[in-house]
């Protein structure tokens, strides 16, 4: 046998030969290309020039958090007096005048007495962020991306500032910069380093820097920066998205002037974002009369187009300019996103369905009054939609809210909370909730901050608050009481801590069921496995196979059959010999020496050789083909006499000293025990042994409850019924923890103003959620296409010996039936398209089933010997995968998947494309690499063997069996896999 260490040694030699000849296409290549790369020196000088030691790079920062830690550091700990108010809102070229406050009246009978309470606060209010997202930066820094996506329509801040785009300009003096941009359109991170290192250069030691967040790719038509050939301040062309939920947060910074004095130590360079379109929210405000659920918020009649050009240095802000004449409707909701009660979302925000989402229309700044922009808001009940109106100026980096409010109002009392996302069940500390508090003179718009507390809760549901109602799961808020604040900078926030150790070991239960079964047989009088169906009836006939399925404790036997050789009681010889007509195939590429008349001698000659591809004869360890079904008669001149353990993947689940061989000739038995004490959810291999050590047959024992063959009718996209069983072969679960709580539990905490007009105090509530979950990992028993063999389906098995990986030249049949515990794969260096193929050395189209299929088969399947299904079971044929996708054929969109729910370390799929009333589970078990015997991918792919074959359409023969394979991202019901690989086997009724 060839060893696998001197084929990977082979491998290497070839790609050092390839690497070689890709470094001389590499050196010509070079000869051609460098003059456009000397070209690009002059201009970006990003690669081959500049002072190494000064690459340009950005201290990054947003001009409203700057302005509120200036406040801070101030005055820290006094109240902020006007001046200092308006000095603050001037960071921001705010003046408190543009902090508007005002009341907008519903138009027509609809909205009698109601109005909207505007308000504006400086700044982009921050939005809660998902405790489970990583920043950006963090994660331009380490290179991980967490796989939870960021809230949709969140407000850009420094920790989720993605990849920005920069542009710079250069010269030889402070006033001499060129019009002309250095570099243009540059990808930069959020740490401020460009993706594509640029160095200064001391002939040009003056810049400026302008950039633009967020970075979008060039066939997004709604955000579109100047040209590189424009010569004056860039601009920006920009749109707004009329859906809420795709809208962008586009920020804009100017460095200012740069000098770069002192060699090859890099100047800083301030980018200071600022926020250049106007956030508009809305809520629910207080005391409402009336009950009604908002399903949608529309903008209606404002400009979405227009030109903003950039500020020309770091404390000022960008202008807008040509602002198009077109207006739009801008929406949010409509389509199930939206659904708040006015009753009982007072004082929050308007968010998606299960807060999953916070949302901000983010909108051109521009004149309203007048301009027939209008607020539609839609109910429920089908009602009339409500209008309003809009007055005044939307400024830029600033936020308005209107609250759906009663037309009363001397002190404006503003109350707002959000909350944190749904925590996991595993995660202690959910993210933040927000508090923002204060009240406002609506003539000098004066902002005063207002006290609050938490004064309740509400963990059933019921309305009522109450300090005695927070649960015992909700061990702490990290802030219950504030002082209020004014601005969205200085919002006050906590977090949540949650119990973590509500889990149940659920496999343990599951696990005591077999242990608590009733025994079956005792050591005098075995159980005879063959004589009963998985359910444990006693049948009238006797059924073998190379697969049993037990569910209790007991002392078993199984006779010494090969396979599924006899069946209802009867020699099956259908199963081991096969009558279909030779079926010829070129395979092996080969020479020969023939009589050439013109040299005078013997020449080579290159020959296909052509190979039967149907086994005709099934064969057994020796390769002799079977005669008998008993293993003892066919080999009655060297029995089998010992039995041993191959494998298990559970600790003692079969009795080592328990297993015998009994009986003799046609009467031979495996005798064997599994204690009470050991049985869990798993499996086993057994074998047996002649007198002088050969392998001569092996079994798989698999331990699961006894409905694991259930069968389950599946309708396939052909409409031919196929009946699975509930699941794969050797299916065993290994990790099961699940939380005690099966639905996500949640509570309300109260805010309420110390407070309040007329003394009634402004409340909002904060919902804290955890959601159930459970950490399941499953596994099955692997098989490589054809085998009888079962490997494990763990890294490492209890009992017996892990698989052997064995690479050899020279693999009969018989061989892999005398070494079950060998994964397998032919290698021939002379055939390259049998390299990684297969497991042994000829090619048969019909192991599994005695009537061959190809492609995506609905044909026929008669169950061979080599079948590693249990008793009554078979491996499917192709087409019987088809319908788990409405298509038919491989999909990737979701909506295409024929499944219930989400993904679930498999998938659920339903047993019809219409009108299903059933499921069948396919769990995601991995496989076995061909190539080396590893086990990879579980619980992320999963896999299911077909009896059915492929083979490409170039001439040669590519030995590949059909296989279904599944995860997060695909369903392919036909896909085609290498032979050798180790996939399971998800079994149909043999009818």
């Amino acid at each position: 046998m060839i060893r696998f260490k001197e084929y990977l040694e082979r491998r290497a030699r070839r790609a050092a030969f390839m690497s070689v000849c890709l470094a001389v296409l590499a050196v010509f290549g070079g000869l051609f290309l460098g003059s456009c790369a000397n070209e690009d020196l002059g201009k970006d000088n990003d690669k081959n020039g500049g002072d190494k030691g000064a690459a340009v790079s950005f201290n990054v920062s947003e001009a409203q958090n700057d302005a509120q830690k200036a406040a801070a550091k101030t005055m820290p700990g006094m109240p902020v007096t006007r001046a200092a108010f308006s000095e603050q809102l001037g960071m921001m070229n705010l003046t408190p005048e543009d902090l508007t406050t005002q009341r907008l009246s519903v138009q027509g009978a609809a909205g009698t007495d109601l109005c909207l309470i505007e308000t504006t606060t400086p700044g982009v209010n921050p939005m809660r962020q998902d405790n489970r997202t990583m920043t950006a930066r963090t994660a331009a820094t380490t290179g991980k991306e967490d796989t939870d996506a960021a809230t949709r329509a969140n407000i850009t801040t420094m920790t989720t500032l993605g990849h920005f785009t920069t542009i710079g300009y250069r010269g030889t003096s402070a006033t001499s910069i060129s019009n002309t941009p250095w570099f243009h359109d540059k990808d930069t991170n959020p740490d401020g380093t460009l993706v594509n290192t640029i160095y200064w250069w001391a002939a040009q030691p003056f810049g400026k820097f302008f950039a633009i967040a967020p970075r979008e790719a060039s066939s997004y038509t709604r955000l579109k920066i100047s040209p590189d050939t424009y010569a004056g301040t860039p601009y920006v062309d920009f749109e707004v998205e009329p859906d809420v939920k795709n809208q962008k947060d586009l920020m804009t910074a100017c460095s200012g002037l740069v000098h770069y004095d002192t060699p090859n130590v890099a100047p800083r360079t301030d980018l200071r974002f600022r926020h250049a379109l106007t956030a508009v929210r809305f809520k629910v405000g207080q005391n409402l009369s009336y009950s009604k659920t908002i399903t949608k918020v529309e903008i209606i009649g404002a400009k979405n187009k227009g030109r903003y050009v950039l500020p020309t240095n770091g404390t000022s802000t960008g202008t807008w300019s040509s602002l198009d004449a077109s207006t739009a409707t801008f929406t949010l909701g409509g389509d199930g996103t939206v659904n708040v009660s006015t009753q009982k979302a007072v004082n929050q925000l308007i968010t998606g369905v299960n807060n999953n989402d916070n949302y901000t229309f983010y909108m051109i700044p521009q004149e309203l009054t007048g301009k027939g922009v209008k607020v539609k808001i839609t109910f429920a009940d089908s009602s009339t939609p409500i209008e309003v109106e809009l007055t005044g100026r939307w400024k830029p980096g600033t936020t308005k809210t209107y609250a759906l409010s009663q037309n009363t109002s001397t002190w404006d009392y503003q109350l707002t909370t959000t909350s944190p996302a749904a925590v996991a069940y595993n995660i202690a500390t959910t993210g933040d909730y927000t508090i923002l508090s204060y009240r406002e003179d609506p003539v000098s718009h004066v902002q005063q901050p207002v006290k609050w507390k938490i004064v309740g809760y509400d963990a059933d549901g019921d309305g009522t608050f109450a300090i005695s109602e927070k649960p015992a799961w909700l061990t702490g808020l990290s802030k219950t009481e504030g002082d209020g604040s004014t601005t969205a900078m200085s919002v006050e926030s906590g977090t949540a801590t949650v119990r973590t150790t509500d889990i149940i070991d659920s496999l343990a239960v599951y696990n005591q069921k077999f242990q608590t079964a009733t025994s079956r047989g005792t050591s005098g009088a075995p159980y005879d496995l063959s004589m009963h169906d998985f359910k444990g009836n006693p049948t009238a006939q006797q059924n073998t196979a190379n697969s049993y399925l037990i569910s209790a404790p007991g002392w078993y036997k199984i006779p010494l059959v090969y396979g599924n050789a006899i069946k209802n009681g009867a020699n099956n010889t259908g199963a081991y010999t096969c009558s279909e007509s030779p079926y010829m195939q070129r395979s092996q590429y080969k020479t020969r020496k023939v009589w050439n008349p013109y040299v005078g001698k013997l020449v080579d000659e290159p020959y296909w050789e052509e190979w039967d591809l149907i086994l005709h004869h099934f064969t057994v360890h020796n390769d002799a083909p079977i005669t008998s079904p008993y293993i003892n008669v066919q080999n009655a001149a060297d029995p089998a006499t010992q039995a041993y353990i191959v494998w298990s993947d559970q600790s003692g689940i079969v009795e080592a000293a328990s297993l015998q061989v009994t009986g003799s000739g046609q009467n031979s038995w495996l005798n064997f025990h599994v204690p009470a004490d050991k049985i869990k959810n798993g499996n086993a291999v057994v074998g047996i042994k002649n007198a002088s050590g050969q392998v001569l047959w092996s079994w798989h024992l698999w331990f699961d409850y006894d409905d694991a063959l259930d069968p389950i009718p599946v309708t396939n996209y052909n409409n031919i019924i196929y009946t699975f069983s509930k699941h794969p072969v050797g299916f065993a679960w290994r990790q099961w923890l699940e939380t005690t709580y099966k639905q996500p539990r949640s509570v309300k905490a109260r805010v309420e103003q110390e407070v309040g007009q007329t003394g009634n105090k402004q409340t909002s509530d904060i919902t804290i959620t955890q959601d159930a979950g459970r950490d399941r990992v499953p596994s099955s028993t692997l098989y490589q296409w054809g085998r009888k063999d079962a490997f494990p389906g763990v890294e490492e098995v209890s009992d017996g010996a892990n698989p052997v990986f064995t690479l050899s030249s020279d693999l009969p049949l018989g061989y892999a039936i005398g070494h079950p515990e060998q994964f397998l794969e032919f290698h021939n260096i002379q055939d390259f398209f049998m390299v990684e193929q297969n497991w042994y050395s000829r090619i048969y189209l019909n192991l599994w089933s005695n009537k061959r299929g190809e492609g995506i088969s609905n044909h026929q399947v008669i169950k061979t010997i080599y079948d590693p299904s249990p008793v009554g079971f078979k491996v499917p044929p192709s087409g019987a995968h088809n319908g788990f996708s409405r298509k038919g054929h491989m999909v990737t969109d979701p909506a295409d998947y024929n499944v219930k729910g989400g993904w679930d370390v498999g998938w659920h799929f339903y047993n019809k494309l219409s009108n299903p009333d059933k499921t069948v589970f396919f769990p995601a078990t991995g496989t076995r690499y061909h190539y080396d015997g590893t086990l990879h991918h579980v619980k992320d792919y999963g896999y299911s063997w077909t009896a059915s074959n492929y083979r490409a359409n170039t001439g040669w023969l590519v030995p590949r069996g059909m296989a279904m394979s599944y995860s997060h991202d695909v369903v392919y019901p036909g896909n085609a896999g290498q032979c050798a690989n180790g996939l399971p086997v998800h079994p149909i009724k043999d009818e």
